[in-house]
């Protein structure tokens, strides 16, 4: 197994998020109230284990694809419509890390796929189940996708 990684991660804040000019955007939305709870950093120590290589491109950021698969799971999507709808979705873009809203999709139906398959569709469910919870205890009330 390859070296323990770490990106230089820090969290992005809502006012750093840059959106088309004319673009309101609500930072009370529950995306952006989500996005803001979740401890991406602590989570992506989690992530750097799993995708540990010497070999291949450098992983995509943590929060870019767990959060594309916790908005497949919360929403009940397919790996297509999931990145449709990040692609269409500025506050899904914020959700994800992305710097600013770009109509295009961030990464490509198999990288989804990939992914799942290396963390496994148990641990992502488990996962985004535990940041349920701590939405929940965090005092987030905004429900997403059919499982509330």
């Amino acid at each position: 197994m390859g070296k323990y990684h770490v990106t230089n991660y820090e969290q992005m804040s809502f006012d750093d998020f840059n959106q088309p000019s004319g673009l309101p955007i609500d930072r009370d939305n529950r995306w952006v109230v989500r996005a803001d709870k979740i401890p991406w950093h602590d989570l992506e120590k989690q992530y750097a284990l799993v995708f540990t290589s010497n070999r291949g491109p450098k992983p995509l950021p943590f929060r870019l694809v767990f959060g594309a698969l916790m908005i497949q799971q919360l929403l009940e999507l397919t790996d297509e419509e999931t990145l449709e709808q990040i692609k269409e979705n500025p506050y899904l873009q914020y959700f994800v890390g992305q710097s600013g809203y770009a109509y295009q999709r961030p990464f490509s139906s198999s990288t989804l796929s990939r992914a799942r398959q290396r963390i496994g569709d148990d641990e992502v469910l488990a996962m985004v189940d535990r940041i349920e919870d701590l939405m929940v205890a965090e005092g987030v009330t905004s429900k997403i996708g059919k499982r509330h």
